[in-house]
């Protein structure tokens, strides 16, 4: 049996934390640091001392990613976003760190939209269609120094985080809260609080929680049990909106678009109403185009034709992980159409903010404590902060912030599940389930476990992507046990009359 008693650190006394902080001062990307109570942090994970948080101000050159995100924060331009960092160099405001972990696979480490011949020059004008929290707004910015980029995206909570990363990186960056179709005027739009990616003008949530979860079954150590299913239900939640839509003739005017580099499209299902929306004299400006087009009464062969009849030479492919669903990437040039001949971009990008992502910063305190300060208890968190003398006010004392892990049958459960799964050392009240490498697969496999040993709906499956913590996932599942189980089953084996029960 796990023991949930034990804490992971000793706290540190007044002295240690002097010592923490004197350490954490000679770093250069630290203007000043302090060790105080539990702080939520801005973004990061609680590893080590729980009740202590390592507050830093960061410096605003030799950190100015970190100060720039700190002061964004402290004017209230984050609202329901929240920071997320999916890779050691990147930084980005989003609404999940599921969607924004998928995200940068797809658009970073995959590359979907540059390849088969997709490139960019310096100082591109890019048309990112459907830009969801604006990854592929960042990618294109980066593989074009100067970049223009004018991102479409209708949901207007998806399209603040574009903007807001826009602003953090110091971008050209034009947002456009509307859709994007063949007529101008409004329309109904399905919006997917828990998997936004699929949202769309043409979402049907049976298909598309069909679509997800053959996606899921296609992943290493998939299942196809029925938690698989209802996971994939819970993600798919939908919200009926409203959005405005305009046609791509219409932007490109409006903007005054002389030339298109890339238009890249991502519409679910709405990739032929946005191309029905481009005149001839529009179609003359695109270079380049990299869309997912959904093959649904062959489309893709009929969009293919349409590129092919307008002049471009066309590929696509399929990523393998999508081979059970009619998700396609289509890729198209123009071979014929001369060069633009621009000065080349500035080498040092202006207004772009360098320094470390704190994922690496705290790696690199951690370090620093361990040679300076050998055999004192690091803080459990490493917190991002605007104003230090802030942090100091409002810090509680003693354990006032720290999450409180609930007792009983389903908590110790859990723990032993969750040991299983992330090993030893893993179970603490603040521990976060995708910090620890969870995905949706391993989702479906806690979930599994849980109802074996607890019997069915004990949780529910969206409770693992929405909570914060352990703390938070013990809760809920100690509030889902019938009074019986709460009291105290004992071993926390399942009821004899619950189902699961052996």
């Amino acid at each position: 049996m796990t023991d949930l008693t034990t804490p992971v650190a000793p706290a540190a006394d007044a002295e240690a934390d002097r010592a923490l902080t004197a350490a954490f001062r000679t770093h250069p990307a630290v203007l000043d640091a302090d060790v105080l109570g539990p702080v939520r942090p801005v973004f990061g994970q609680a590893l080590g001392a729980p009740d202590r948080t390592a507050c830093l101000l960061p410096d605003p050159e030799a950190a100015a990613l970190l100060h720039r995100a700190a002061a964004l924060e402290a004017a209230g331009r984050l609202g329901r976003l929240s920071w997320h960092e999916p890779a050691d160099d990147l930084l980005v405001a989003g609404v999940s760190r599921t969607e924004t972990d998928f995200l940068y696979r797809e658009i970073f480490t995959d590359n979907a939209y540059l390849r088969h011949g997709i490139t960019l020059p310096d100082r591109a004008v890019v048309l990112d269609v459907g830009a969801n929290i604006g990854m592929f707004t960042l990618r294109a910015a980066l593989a074009s120094p100067g970049a223009r980029i004018v991102a479409v995206e209708p949901v207007a909570e998806l399209a603040a985080a574009v903007a807001l990363n826009a602003e953090l990186y110091g971008l050209d960056v034009t947002v456009l809260n509307c859709a994007l179709g063949s007529v101008t005027g409004q329309s109904d739009f399905t919006y997917y609080p828990g998997n936004s990616v699929m949202s769309g003008r043409f979402a049907h949530p049976d298909d598309d929680v069909e679509v997800l979860r053959r996606y899921l079954v296609t992943g290493e150590e998939a299942t196809q049990g029925p938690q698989l299913g209802r996971l994939a239900a819970d993600r798919m939640t939908a919200e009926a909106r409203r959005c405005e839509v305009s046609t791509l003739t219409r932007v490109i005017a409006e903007q005054r678009l002389e030339r298109i580099d890339l238009l890249k499209i991502d519409v679910e299902k709405a990739e032929a109403e946005v191309l029905a929306g481009i005149d001839d004299a529009s179609w003359s400006r695109i270079d380049r185009i990299a869309m997912e087009v959904h093959d649904l009464d062959g489309r893709l062969k009929e969009l293919v034709s349409l590129l092919r009849d307008r002049g471009f030479e066309v590929s696509h492919d399929q990523d393998p992980r999508l081979v059970l669903t009619p998700c396609h990437n289509v890729y198209a040039y123009a071979p014929h159409r001369p060069a633009r001949q621009l000065p080349p971009a500035p080498s040092n990008t202006a207004g772009r903010p360098g320094g470390p992502t704190l994922r690496v910063l705290e790696r690199e305190l951690r370090d620093l404590a361990a040679r300076n300060a050998p055999g004192l208890a690091v803080p459990g968190r490493f917190a991002v902060v605007a104003d230090l003398d802030e942090a100091r006010r409002t810090a509680p004392a003693g354990d006032g912030g720290s999450p409180q892990l609930p007792s009983g049958p389903g908590t110790a459960v859990l723990a032993e599940i969750w040991t299983d799964i992330f090993g030893p050392g893993t179970v603490r009240p603040d521990a976060n389930f995708f910090a620890l490498g969870g995905n949706s697969l391993t989702a479906v496999r806690l979930l599994a476990q849980l109802e074996d040993r607890l019997g069915e709906d004990v949780l529910a499956p969206d409770t693992v992507f929405t909570a914060d913590n352990f703390a938070e996932i013990a809760a809920a599942l100690e509030a889902g046990l019938p009074p019986e189980e709460s009291a105290g089953t004992p071993g926390g084996a399942p009821h004899p009359d619950r189902p699961g029960a052996r």
